[in-house]
């Protein structure tokens, strides 16, 4: 025995061992779907078209304006000539060479005719798909004839181009290498095939790349001859008017602006120091006006002014030049100092706009001396480089090294690429798998069972519950073989059930109803009514899904209240209703509550069992006002329904599950 207490928190989320034995359930079918599956997938793989894939790699080298316009002077002289235009630099940019860049031309609707004319990829079925004069299925026009369409005027070489385009980019992949290297793949049911166009289009873009190259050189050549000219002729101006510059000038400018600025200097840091004693003056006259010329004024005037201790001052004053020793001037001294020190100002002011303007234009003529200079150098140097640079192109010109060069050819394939029958067979298992246990879940959703014994058990919300074990050996006997079987070989689980009964309320029957599609609801009444005489107890026992028999009113032991005995034990009996065909009927009988007051004056317990079927009808009865129910279940075949419709009128007391 096993006291179960029902789960009252019933969960809405996805309960994955209800899931896991849902799929449990049907693993045969699963098996057997995902084995055929699996033998199509291998059946196709087998008889699919094959696929050879020929691949070859090709190196591009450096590019070939890796060297530049200037070649290996661009990094000397690559500034000097950047002012006339010319480039010094590498040339290793992605260019029309670069890997990247190539992809996407040969990738290219024109490209791709290109090697369609040269191939005769018209004429390849797996290329070029369309087929000219086919036929409309007859459904098709049928279809278009209802609706009134009409097809389309077809463009016979625009569907060939489209098709042979669309065909190449699946067929044929060109990628770059982590080495920098170009690499083409073609797919081709014809393994020769494929390895022809792999190397073809190779040595295309090789015979491309070199034609370009011959094609930059001539154009670097006829551009630097030009430039030459050019260069030769601003030269030539250069010189020309540097010269003429000489002939009208001297040297002088530079001398006469280099000692004009040095004297600018000095001038300038007189009229700084003479501004300086003229303030100290004017400070001077004002504390001689107010008459303050005591030691303190003397300090607050040193303060303000440390310049009157300086020796110039101390001089120009006629002062002594020892610092402790001052003495303070007459106004008319400072009157006299202060009027040559305006007038020195005055002359200082005057020599140094001079001076200002000389240098100004001295500083033209140096400036313009220079521009000649440096624009001589620069043509100078754009000369020597293009002279170096012609010499250069034109030994490049007249031998081209091979800078690319194929690096494996693609040779004739041996075993298909495609299909990928281990690929196929897994993803044929795989899906196998998941469609047989997508179907099991839809097959279990219509069937609508419980397959997790606790959840089963806790939907059913029983106080206790048993489990049943092997009946096999019970079936198919009537009461009194089943008690004497009982007698032997007791019944745990029935013994329990009987003492649970007993406490129950008083003259009311109990149901047994089996939702276990087993129709065993009837041995397992006889069970529980065998084993309560075996205890001691009166029992009687009615299968309501039992048929009447003729032989029934022959064999019955006793016949009253429309009841006949016809199996009697140790304190155990059961009926049949006789006055129709089904013992179903006796609860549309207007005696029914009469028949059960009656057995209940002879026997303890009166137990009714009754199918999935007939419980319906059960509960519709008038004569049964709450059903004392015994349910009876078995994981994976009692289902939702029953249940809930077994609880809708019913308390189920005790569940029995096996």
């Amino acid at each position: 025995m096993s006291n179960y207490k029902p789960d009252q928190n019933v969960s809405d989320e996805i309960d994955l061992k209800e899931l896991f034995l849902a799929l449990w359930a049907y693993k045969y079918l699963i098996a057997a779907l995902s084995i055929f599956v699996s033998i199509a997938a291998g059946i196709y793989a087998l008889r699919a078209e094959k696929v050879y894939t020929a691949s070859t790699i090709f190196s591009l080298g450096e590019s070939e304006s890796s060297a530049g316009i200037l070649g290996s002077l661009g990094g000397e002289l690559g500034g000097l000539t950047a002012l006339v235009g010319v480039t010094a630099g590498s040339g290793s940019g992605s260019g029309s060479g670069s890997g990247e860049a190539l992809v996407e031309r040969v990738s290219s609707r024109d490209f791709i005719l290109e090697v369609a004319a040269d191939l005769n990829l018209k004429n390849d079925e797996l290329f070029n798909s369309y087929i000219p004069n086919s036929q409309t299925p007859k459904w098709k026009a049928s279809l278009k004839a209802v609706l009134g369409l009409q097809s389309a005027t077809e463009d016979l070489v625009n569907m060939e181009i489209w098709s042979i385009v669309s065909s190449y980019d699946d067929l044929v992949s060109i990628e770059t290498t982590d080495s920098g290297s170009i690499k083409i793949s073609v797919k081709h049911t014809a393994p020769e095939r494929a390895a022809q166009i792999a190397n073809f289009l190779a040595s295309k873009i090789i015979l491309m790349l070199g034609q370009e190259n011959e094609e930059s050189v001539d154009k670097k050549l006829e551009y630097l001859s030009r430039t030459l000219a050019d260069a030769l002729q601003d030269l030539e101006k250069a010189q020309s008017a540097l010269k003429q510059y000489s002939l009208e000038n001297s040297t002088q400018a530079f001398e006469s602006f280099a000692v004009g600025s040095v004297m600018l200097d000095e001038m300038r840091d007189q009229r700084e120091t003479s501004a300086e004693d003229l303030a100290a003056i004017e400070a001077l006259k004002l504390f001689l006006a107010a008459d303050k010329t005591t030691l303190n004024d003397y300090q607050e005037l040193r303060q303000s002014f440390p310049e009157i201790d300086q020796s110039g001052f101390r001089r120009i004053m006629g002062l002594s030049e020892v610092t402790t020793a001052w003495t303070w001037p007459s106004i008319g001294t400072v009157l006299q100092v202060e009027a040559s020190v305006r007038e020195r100002l005055a002359s200082l002011d005057r020599e140094i706009l001079k001076l200002s303007d000389d240098a100004s234009r001295y500083a033209s003529s140096a400036e313009e001396l220079a521009q000649l200079t440096r624009n001589l150098k620069v043509s100078e140097a754009t000369y020597t480089v293009l002279i170096e640079q012609v010499k250069a192109q034109s030994l490049v010109a007249g031998y081209q090294p091979e800078s690319s060069k194929i690096i494996a050819l693609a040779d004739v394939p041996i075993s298909a690429t495609e299909p990928k029958k281990s690929l196929i067979i897994a993803l044929g298992l795989v899906l196998g798998l998941f469609g047989s246990a997508a179907l099991a879940l839809v097959l279990n959703s219509r069937q609508g069972v419980y397959f997790s014994l606790s959840n089963l058990l806790g939907a059913v919300g029983a106080g206790s519950a048993h489990s049943l074990g092997k009946l096999k050996h019970l079936t198919e006997k009537d009461i009194i073989s089943v008690q004497k079987k009982l007698a032997k070989f007791p019944i745990n689980w029935a013994r329990q059930t009987v003492l649970e009964l007993e406490v129950q309320e008083r003259a009311r029957p109990v149901f047994i109803c089996d939702l276990g599609l087993n129709n065993r609801g009837g041995v397992l009444g006889r069970i529980i009514a065998a084993t309560a005489g075996n205890l001691g107890r009166t029992a009687a026992f009615i299968d309501l899904s039992r048929v009447a028999l003729k032989s029934d009113q022959l064999l019955g032991l006793e016949s009253e209240n429309e009841l006949v005995r016809i199996g009697e034990g140790e304190g155990c009996s059961e009926y049949a209703y006789v006055c129709q065909g089904r013992n179903l009927d006796m609860l549309y009988s207007k005696k029914f509550k009469t028949i059960v007051a009656g057995l209940f004056e002879k026997h303890d317990i009166v137990i009714f069992s009754v199918n999935d079927d007939d419980m319906e009808t059960v509960q519709a009865s008038s004569g049964v006002d709450e059903l004392n129910v015994i349910a009876s279940v078995k994981p994976g075949k009692t289902k939702h329904t029953s249940l809930q419709n077994l609880l809708k009128r019913s308390k189920v007391g005790v569940v029995l599950y096996g």
